[in-house]
This record gives C-alpha cells, structure tokens and sequence, in this order.
C-alpha cells in the first residue's frame, strides 16, 4: 500500500467560530473530488458519520472491513480511515465538532463520545428500511436548512442532526442488547478506553485506573471483559500499540519521540514491547507502510 510520508490531519473549520462545524456531503462526488486525500490513510480533528448505501468495504485503523449495504460507520476523531478504490462509495458523510453539538446543548457530545465514538465493539451499525427511510428523509431536511439559511437554521439544523445520533445510538443498543443509558458498566467500560486514550503517554496501574474511575479494580475488569472483551492489561496494551501505530506512520517521528510520547522511558524496551505485540519492530511496520 502506498502512502505519504506523513499521514495527514485534517480540520474542519478550525477556529474559525462563524462556521457552523458541521458539513453534510453526498459521499460519491465528495470521494471524487478528494480521492487523492480520502483514497490513503488520514486522520480528522472531528468526528465523522458515514452512511453507506450499497455494500462496500472501508478502512479503519489497519484493518479493512466489508460491510453490507444501509450500514452507518462512526469515525472517531484520530481514528485512521480511508475509502476504499473498489467500492461504489455511495452515500452520505457528516462531518461535525464538539462545538456544533455543545454550542446548542451543553455536555451532549459527552454523552455521544460514551454511546458512539468511543471505539468498543463494531465500527457500524446496519440500517432497517425503516431506519434508511427515516434518516434519508432528516438528512433531506438537513440539507435543505443549509441550502436556504433561514431564520435559525443552525438551530435547525443541530436538532434534525441530533435525531440522527439518537438514532445510531437507538441501533447500538439493539445491537448490544443493552441500554446504553442505564449500563453503568457499559458507560464504565466506555470510561476505561476514554481513560487510557486521554493518558495514553503514561502507564498506570490497574487500580489507579481504578481510583480515577471511581470504582475498584475488580469491578473494572469485569466491566472491561464483558464489553471490551478482555482484561484492563490488554486493553490498555492494545490501545497502546494501535496509537504506536498510528504514530509511526508519520515517517518523520523517530523512534525515540515515539517510544517516549507513549509513555517508555527506554527506546529498546518499547521496540521490545511493539514487536512482541505485533511480530514486527517498529522500523520493519514503517517499512511496509511505504
């Protein structure tokens, strides 16, 4: 596979605050015009929701995934993605900040990095008839509020987008079989990862982990089995090699500055740890990349 030598971040309307930090684009022409940057590994400083309407594949942190038709994907901010050359692409992408969420209901985008972007589980959730119907016909509204502007079409534009969310998050229950606003251990686990990723250049132990969770290690880890499918050790290892990885495909970052952004206070002992993890050193994973 090929890729720049640096894989790129991109912003959406950064700081410039009369923009409304959300954009809605059908997904072909949009894939058409930016093949160049969406066909190769990138990252975004916002999340991304992409509807896609036939059946296709997509990528997602080194790793392909086949998804049928009418499946909804959450990219998280700093997921690794791309579209894939061979599928049809067909659909819709929303991309959205904190901002356009908070501005208009404070702390709700906590409880959506909780319920959705928060990376547990499957990067989709497939769509009944009823379901596409249902958000076809928000999106159509959407699309129209951007189009006209009219009196507070932000506003506007922000509810119809959150019936969306609600939707998705409607579908992860179904699918998990849980409710996402009850599980405390679902939203432990869900903490746990947040956790790791927001401290991910330190190492803790379990029950410190624990303590900054307010809960007990053994609590912890059968939150973190049931939902995160293993132990607090391997998550907190997984995580870690996946952000090694994401972090090496920037050519330009040394070894060292990796091994120390994640938390080793020796070089050796990480290129040790990545290898053991993913049968690869460091230099031999950046290798392939290119």
């Amino acid at each position: 596979m090929l890729m720049n030598e640096n894989i790129k971040r991109y912003d959406l309307h950064k700081d410039d605050y009369s923009k409304l930090h959300f954009e809605v684009n059908a997904a072909r022409p949009y894939y058409e015009k930016n093949k160049v940057h969406a066909s190769v590994p990138h990252r975004h400083s916002f999340y991304q929701v992409i509807w896609f309407q036939t059946a296709g594949r997509h990528y997602v942190d080194y790793q392909v995934i086949e998804h049928p038709e009418q499946t909804v994907f959450f990219i998280n901010k700093n997921q690794i993605h791309h579209f894939c050359t061979d599928a049809s692409n067909e659909g819709y992408l929303f991309h959205f900040n904190d901002l356009f969420i908070d501005r208009f209901n404070n702390g709700m985008m906590e409880r959506f990095s909780t319920s959705i972007f928060n990376e547990i589980g499957s990067s989709y959730v497939t769509l009944t008839p009823s379901d596409s119907k249902k958000i076809g016909l928000i999106t159509s509204f959407i699309e129209s509020e951007i189009l006209f502007k009219d009196t507070h079409y932000r506003e506007q534009v922000y509810h119809f987008f959150q019936n969306i969310l609600f939707q998705i998050e409607r579908l992860r229950q179904r699918e998990s079989n849980i409710s996402l606003d009850t599980a405390e251990d679902y939203q432990l686990a869900a903490n746990f990862k947040k956790l790791i990723t927001s401290q991910i250049d330190v190492f803790y132990p379990i029950d410190d982990y624990a303590n900054k969770l307010g809960t007990n290690a053994k609590t912890l880890t059968l939150a973190s089995k049931k939902f995160l499918l293993d132990t607090p050790a391997n998550v907190i290892k997984a995580q870690k090699l996946l952000e090694a990885k994401r972090m090496l495909s920037n050519q330009r970052i040394s070894i060292k500055e990796v091994a120390y952004g994640l938390g080793f206070d020796d070089p050796t002992y990480f290129t040790k740890y990545f290898k053991k993890g993913t049968g690869l050193t460091p230099k031999e994973f950046q290798k392939k990349l290119k």
